[in-house]
């Protein structure tokens, strides 16, 4: 009982003060019953402070008067327990000491953090009193990062957007938010905004299941012009396009094919070439070059010799082993293009005029930028973020090339839900040294230890190199724990306070600058909802609320406009209905994004007079078809003629009419050629065979544009040429789907001609049948026209042959041949081309040669063809070096006869090392080397 009583006085020592205390003595005996009875008949003393004896020198100025207020007083009241009620009991009950709160820092200390910045919080005092003025991480702080983690529910978004929107008044730069969660939060910040400032005009935003940023990737124009060396602009894209393989596949999958990623890094590098490269190139042509390595063996020409050691040594290593690398090459870049927002995305490479997004012009604007990637797979969300990062990363360098260092403004990042880039390094490069950058990184997740086992490096980061953590009530994190405790609070204690916190209470930690302390960790509460919050004290009006939702509409088609590209719809392509428009209406790519792709299925009808939406329409133009369109040319199906957008002036539905179109108000430079679609379509079916056809309105003017584009009738210079354009963009241009143009595969009426260089068909017999295409002799065929079933790829390896003769020959004064013509007889058989002198005789002669089954006995016959004539040259034109290698094959070891040749080389001989000099061989070209010998 003595131990209790001695330590009862201390029950008082809140209540002292600096002029006022508390002395409690321990009585006994009589003196005992005294303070018994005075308790007991609740007597009250009155203060004696101004007797005779505390006058006197050395005495002390007591009295067994209390003087209290209405708050102290209380604590000098005994209460029986058992008379309480359940409410008083729980009141007097003690504090569990994980519900204890965190003793908060001097006033002289947080005054430095009672500034505009990044709002944190309300700080919560011991007694938890929660004051009114927030507390924020000053703009000169910031750059040392925040971690900010919070479970689902614990108002970590929406204190995030008070924190995004007073932050935005506070510094110059750009506040820049990533957000793939998909639960409104940029359209809840895009409220508070509008709010707060009345309109969105410094507002980017991006909703990246309509929008994806215009941004270039395979791109280092900009890095050159703003002074990056080559090789660093280099080294950074293909660093971040591998991470963004990694980010996509998993560290462990990519990595698996050993040497895949290296050969990835070789290809990209050629690519980059100072002299045989690019600048800026599409993943289109990034995946062609990958193909063309494959069926070639011919490593890309690189000026970098240990490069071009590395490329020869892959292409050194037997065939099954090239093929094995070479698959484990495509199995990893073809990710991208299998969700069609992100092949356009990679291959958006921008030009004037184009939509654009330049981070560097951002970075410096007084600007908001969001970007949702809610709408997007899990993957795609990763991949658009770490496209972000990249183009962040490199609009930093670029400024830090220009700008002195300390002139330059403070980017905000903020990325939620940032452990979804656990596996990338590039989130850790950022971590540690985007602050000489003048960047400051904002990173919201639910736990660290997200980042833990996947990505290591970044998870120490995160813990090591982030100054300022703003922690909820979060699983048990023992790092965490160590990260936040102090000599009074060790990491067990700190780890038990976590998990008591209430939703809405933040557990802040915070830096302070050069040469001053750090304050301990301590409690706040969120700050208040902003202004526009449904659930705050200011909610918008709803007349303001629909005003909003306007100012949202216009900012998102301002921003596709100018600097978005748009992804709602397959393949990154504006769709149009195969139904042509009403007669009041116009096609264009504009109008078309607002149209569905939805065919009108094709049904028996009752009569052959009766009209379908299938039979009664236009077949004999792509224009109300095609999905691509000048941007200064409208299609008028009422008129059926082209239009041009500023002047109005109509023009005739044919190709020299689109060329006046396009020239009326623009010059014919200003157009992507593949955006001009082709115009006359000579389907001459009536409408009783079409409906009698087994295919749609939209197989047969496919079929038809196939069969015109390998009779080569269409203008190669603005329509489509068969040597350079993929047929992707005949499907574009007559608006079928890659369903109907399988079926017309699987029933054979069409046949997949090749996938590289570019994509061909060639319509079959059964397939000229359904068009009624007679392919007549002497027309579609024969001397100087054709071979009778001639593919596609043998037509453009024919005239790029013709042309070379052309210009190598006819075009040299040196030679005799005055004329080069295709498909020349000779005898009982044709040579694929010649050039011919004054007399008509064959000086040169040409053969395209497509491996086949009869290679053996085909090759020799060609060479003694060619031999015959004893021409100045003999070229053979082949599909890739395997071509090369087989018809030099067949002609070392012919199924019949002598040897034609007897130099051999081995099959790793790329063949512009073959110097051959025979009557029926000197020359041999890949069809894709002897093109890029006439484009040069």
């Amino acid at each position: 009982m003595s131990s209790v009583l001695t330590s009862l006085p201390t029950t008082f020592t809140p209540l002292q003060g600096p002029h006022y205390r508390f002395e409690c003595k321990l009585r006994q005996g009589d003196d005992a019953e005294r303070v018994y009875s005075d308790l007991t008949d609740r007597t009250v003393y009155e203060p004696d402070y101004e007797r005779f004896a505390t006058m006197l020198p050395w005495t002390a100025n007591t009295s067994r008067g209390i003087v209290a207020d209405i708050r102290e007083a209380p604590s000098f009241c005994l209460l029986d327990g058992a008379t309480l009620t359940t409410e008083g009991q729980r009141a007097i009950n003690p504090t569990p000491g994980e519900q204890t709160t965190f003793p908060r820092p001097p006033h002289g200390m947080l005054k430095r953090y009672r500034t505009p910045g990044l709002t944190l919080g309300l700080p919560v005092t011991e007694d938890r009193q929660t004051e009114s003025t927030p507390i924020s991480l000053p703009p000169q702080l910031q750059s040392l990062h925040t971690a900010w983690f919070g479970r689902t529910g614990s108002g970590k978004s929406t204190a995030l957007i008070t924190a995004m929107l007073d932050n935005h008044d506070a510094t110059a730069g750009a506040d820049i938010l990533v957000d793939p969660k998909g639960d409104g939060m940029a359209e809840e910040y895009l409220r508070a905004h509008y709010a707060r400032y009345g309109d969105l005009e410094n507002v980017y935003y991006f909703d990246c299941s309509e929008t994806l940023p215009a941004l270039s990737f395979f791109d280092i124009r900009e890095q050159l012009a703003d002074g990056i060396d080559r090789t660093t602009a280099v080294e950074d894209t293909v660093d971040h396009y591998i991470e963004i393989l990694i980010g996509i596949m998993g560290r462990d999958r990519f990595e698996r094919a050993v040497r895949s990623p290296d050969i990835i890094r070789y290809v990209l590098k050629s690519l980059f070439d100072p002299v045989h490269g690019m600048d800026s190139f599409s993943h289109r042509q990034f995946q062609s070059a990958v193909a063309h390595l494959h069926e070639t063996r011919d490593p890309p020409p690189v000026v970098d010799e240990d490069l071009q050691a590395m490329l020869g040594g892959v292409a050194a290593n037997s065939k099954r082993s090239f093929d094995e690398l070479m698959q484990g090459v495509a199995n990893r870049i073809e990710k991208i293009p299998v969700d069609a927002r992100l092949a356009q995305l990679f291959n958006h490479v921008h030009s004037d005029g184009d939509a654009r997004f330049d981070l560097r012009d951002v970075i410096d604007e007084d600007a908001v930028v969001l970007i949702d990637t809610g709408g997007l797979r899990p993957e795609s969300r990763r991949v658009v973020t770490l496209v972000v990062l990249s183009s962040l990363w490199t609009a930093l360098r670029r400024r830090a090339q220009q700008d002195d260092a300390g002139t330059q403004r403070l980017v905000n990042l903020y990325l939620e839900e940032a452990a979804q880039l656990a596996d990338s390094d590039l989130l850790a490069n950022l971590l540690s040294q985007a602050r000489s950058f003048d960047l400051s990184m904002t990173l919201a997740m639910q736990f660290p230890a997200q980042l833990q086992q996947a990505n290591p490096r970044a998870y120490a980061e995160l813990l090591n190199n982030v100054s300022t953590v703003v922690t909820g009530n979060v699983a048990v994190d023992s790092d965490l724990g160590r990260r936040l405790a102090t000599d009074d609070m060790p990491p067990a204690a700190v780890q038990n306070r976590l998990r008591a916190l209430r939703r809405g209470e933040w557990l802040v930690s915070l830096p302070a600058a050069f040469g001053e302390t750090e304050p301990r960790p301590f409690l706040v509460e969120s700050a208040p909802l902003p202004a526009g919050d449904p659930n705050g004290p200011e909610p918008l009006s709803a007349a303001r609320e629909t005003a909003l939702q306007g100012h949202i509409d216009l900012l998102g088609d301002w921003t596709q406009q100018q600097h978005g590209l748009d992804v709602r719809v397959a393949g990154g392509r504006q769709v149009q209905r195969r139904q042509p428009s009403s007669a009041s209406g116009e096609t264009d790519g504009e109008s078309a994004r607002n149209q569905d792709a939805d065919r009108v299925s094709k049904s028996e009808p009752e009569s052959d007079t009766a009209p379908t939406a299938e039979t009664d329409v236009r077949i004999d133009s792509a224009l109300p078809f095609s999905t691509r369109f000048p941007t200064m040319v409208k299609y008028s199906p009422e008129l059926h003629a082209l239009v041009c957008r500023d002047c109005q002036t109509r023009y005739d539905p044919t190709s020299d009419g689109m060329k006046n179109a396009i020239s009326c108000c623009h010059h014919i430079d200003d157009v992507d050629r593949d955006d001009v679609p082709i115009c006359d379509l000579p389907l001459n079916l009536s409408r009783n065979e079409r409906l009698r056809s087994p295919y749609t309105n939209a197989q047969l003017q496919f079929l038809q544009a196939v069969y015109t584009a390998h009779q080569r009738r269409f203008d190669p210079d603005l329509e489509y040429d068969l040597l350079s354009d993929s047929m992707i963009r005949l499907q574009e241009y007559t608006g079928i789907t890659h369903e109907e143009v399988q079926e017309l595969v699987d029933a054979e009426a069409l046949s997949v001609d090749c996938k590289y260089p570019h994509k061909l068909y060639t319509v079959t017999a059964k397939g000229r049948n359904a068009i009624a295409v007679q392919h007549r002799e002497g027309i579609a065929h024969g001397h100087l026209q054709g071979d009778l079933s001639e593919s596609s790829y043998h037509v453009a390896m024919v005239e790029v042959g013709r042309r070379y003769i052309e210009q190598a020959f006819v075009e040299d004064d040196s030679s005799a041949a005055v004329e080069a013509v295709s498909y020349y007889e000779v005898g009982e058989g044709r040579l694929d081309a010649v050039g011919l002198d004054t007399n008509g005789d064959i000086v040169v002669a040409l053969e395209a040669e497509r491996s086949n089954h009869d290679t053996r006995r085909a090759v020799p016959e060609d060479f003694d063809k060619m031999a015959e004539h004893r021409p100045e040259a003999s070229i053979w034109i082949v599909e890739n070096r395997d071509g090369a290698h087989r018809v030099l094959s067949s002609l070392n070891e012919p199924s019949d006869g002598e040897p034609r040749v007897e130099k051999t080389y081995s099959p790793n001989s790329p063949p512009s090392s073959f110097n051959i000099d025979v009557p029926g061989f000197s020359e041999i070209y890949t069809f894709r080397n002897l093109r890029a010998q006439l484009d040069d």
